[in-house]
């Protein structure tokens, strides 16, 4: 299996290989000082170093040896670009879609490593001939289109089931957006949110929802069964943190502005603790402590020990790798469905060399194709106006470049309905530069970090919803604000990492992102451009509410739990940034699309972001890996069997 894997991985490119052989491209010969050289070149994080061995007449090793480059989304270049140009001998080999910048990087490198070893850089840069690919019709019982985290989880489902799958991914790696997230993920009820204790602002948080006025009785339901488990619950439970599935469900309708299905979130917050022992059982590690995310609005926080979305990928690689019946087509791009009776029957194709590739299923097909907050004419055609007045190209994005929401479209024109396609979501803690969301370290979470604009002062409610925070943060000087930490969180920069993995050390000895560090808070002030004086009251009067526990601040902030008081200091800049569509395909339980009408579309599945029932206005914070986990393993099973 694994050998079939490397054959739909590189595709095309292996197969030149076989023609151009060993020598440089056109037959041209090299005459180079043997040797092993080295360089350094900017990547798309920082600093890119790459080491090639030659003989005189071939290159016979290239091994990127250091990068700060994006864990897991970098990967895949790391090891294909380096391959790529041993095999064929060649600078001119492709980038990898999706990476170009980390790929290119590589390239660069690699040629100055080759002009110190006296290479004939013109003729590693002619082009590689490739041979003529033709069509084909390939067949399976599911086919999915998206690679991502709902992707791979109904792959794994599906051919656990027995059925036979073909995933169609238009990148070069796999992972979509779901590699470069934070890799959070909200459950309810497990042993680590066990050690939590509530305070009267978590509290307070139930207590109001509660209380509202119901728009339904599916609300009304939902607001009924949290009120009995919390008052169940503080009856033995003096101290502890309350949360259920109803309770979740209920916050997450709530949270989106009550538009969203409530039933179906509810299947969301009901199956995520099965799901997590589901991801457990595949070799995925969490964390062993629940904090509460950025936007999540309430202390239901896990993440996995790796950073970002590498456990999970490599988990689900781990068993899909041992299936025969299961194979993937990277850099091959849909174009569209096909649709015979009403009945989505399979899927058109593009390769990358431009061969036509048709794609038959037996059962289902699965669109898991994500949003499209990275597609500016999108995203500025359906979402641009009153909530967001500007979404244009200068507004970063934390998508990765081949999200665009194209299956939104392949749905749309076989008769599915559109909902909710003007909400869209920025996340409050990007990279300015570079709209990264990983490199950020708050271990934990909202309650031990303060966001600071640069007139030192707070502004907003760091634990509340991410649309109120990102606006504020627009409406401050420079449109960004610091994430403001002390000793009480960071309390050993050698071992604290950042959520891709690196540790505060590194950040702050490479200067990267922005991190600063200083040992009082004038010194702070100082480094950051910011008056000294309000950066102190600001600090003391969140310290005060701390310590009387109120139930909020003057911000509205709930999660009054952590002292941020002893030096030393750090701080990084934030800024908003477009991150999710929580418009899409409408679906029911089963993950089945439907016409407007409500009425089923045979043989078509959508799972992950893709769809528009599950977040409303505005998604909660790490509920987005529940939804793909979920609702792809739903997708998987049911495409299966062909419901």
């Amino acid at each position: 299996m694994v050998k079939r894997f490397l054959l739909v991985l590189l595709g095309v490119a292996l197969a030149a290989s076989l023609i151009v052989g060993c020598g440089t491209p056109g037959g041209a010969k090299q005459n180079m000082q043997a040797g092993t050289y080295r360089a350094t070149v900017p990547g798309m994080q920082g600093a890119l170093s790459v080491e090639v061995t030659v003989s005189p007449s071939a290159i016979t090793s290239v091994r990127v040896t250091d990068h700060v480059e994006t864990p897991g989304l970098a990967d895949w270049p790391v090891e294909l670009i380096p391959a790529r140009i041993v095999e064929h001998q060649s600078l001119a080999v492709d980038v990898l879609t999706g990476a170009t910048l980390t790929s290119r990087a590589i390239l660069f490198a690699a040629e100055d490593c080759l002009r110190q070893a006296g290479a004939n850089i013109d003729a590693l840069l002619r082009p590689i001939r490739t041979p003529r690919v033709r069509d084909q019709t390939l067949r399976a019982d599911v086919i999915i289109v998206g690679g991502g985290g709902a992707g791979l989880a109904a792959a794994v489902e599906a051919t656990e089931a027995g059925a036979s799958v073909i995933v169609v991914e238009k990148a070069g790696f796999l992972g979509g957006n779901t590699i470069v997230a934070r890799g959070g993920i909200q459950i309810t009820n497990t042993t680590q949110q066990s050690t939590l204790l509530g305070s009267p602002g978590l509290d307070r948080l139930i207590t109001d929802a509660v209380a509202e006025n119901p728009i339904n009785e599916d609300m009304r339901a939902m607001q009924n069964r949290v009120r009995a488990e919390f008052e169940a619950f503080r009856r033995t439970n003096p101290t502890a943190l309350f949360d259920s599935p109803t309770w979740h469900a209920l916050q997450t309708f709530i949270g989106g502005d009550r538009i969203a299905s409530l039933p179906i979130i509810y299947i969301m917050t009901s199956n995520a603790l099965n799901t997590m022992q589901w991801l457990e059982n595949m070799g995925v590690e969490l964390q062993a402590a629940a904090t509460q995310g950025a936007g999540v609005m309430y202390p239901r926080s896990h993440r996995a020990a790796l950073p970002n979305g590498i456990g999970y990928f490599r988990a689900f690689r781990s068993v899909l790798d041992t299936r025969n019946n299961y194979t993937q087509l990277m850099e091959t791009r849909a174009t569209g469905l096909i649709v015979e009776r009403g009945r989505v029957v399979g899927v058109n194709a593009v390769g990358k060399q431009g061969n036509r590739i048709t794609l038959r299923a037996n059962n289902g097909v699965i669109l898991a194709t994500g949003g499209f907050a990275g597609n500016v004419e999108l995203r500025q055609q359906y979402c641009e106006g009153g909530l967001w007045p500007y979404l244009g190209p200068t507004l970063i994005t934390t998508n990765v470049e081949t999200v665009t929401g194209d299956g939104h479209f392949f749905a749309r024109d076989a008769g599915a309905h559109l909902v909710n396609m003007e909400h869209l979501q920025l996340f409050q803690e990007a990279n300015p530069i570079t709209g990264a969301i990983n490199d950020g370290a708050a271990p934990f979470g909202v309650a031990g970090y303060l966001m600071i604009n640069r007139e030192g002062r707070r502004f907003v409610n760091e634990g509340g919803r991410r649309d109120d925070i990102c606006l504020a943060m627009l409406a401050q000087p420079g449109g960004m604000a610091f994430i403001v930490q002390s000793s009480e969180s960071i309390s050993n920069p050698n071992t604290v990492r950042t959520h891709d993995g690196r540790t505060v050390t590194f950040m702050l000895e490479n200067n990267l992102s922005g991190y600063v560090t200083a040992n009082t808070l004038e010194e702070l002030a100082r480094l950051l451009g910011m008056p000294s004086d309000n950066l102190v009251r600001t600090v003391a009067a969140y310290n005060a509410a701390v310590d009387a526990r109120l139930t909020s601040d003057e911000f509205g902030r709930a999660n009054l739990t952590r002292r941020i008081a002893t030096g030393p200091w750090y701080a990084y800049p934030r800024a908003p940034a477009t991150h999710y569509t929580m418009g899409g395909v409408l679906i029911d339980e089963y993950t089945r699309a439907l016409r407007e009408d409500g009425s089923v579309i045979p043989g078509l599945f959508c799972a992950g972001e893709i769809t528009g029932v599950i977040h409303g206005t505005n998604r909660l914070g790490g509920n987005a890996f529940t939804d793909i986990f979920v609702f792809g393993r739903i997708a998987g099973r049911n495409a299966a069997a062909g419901r």
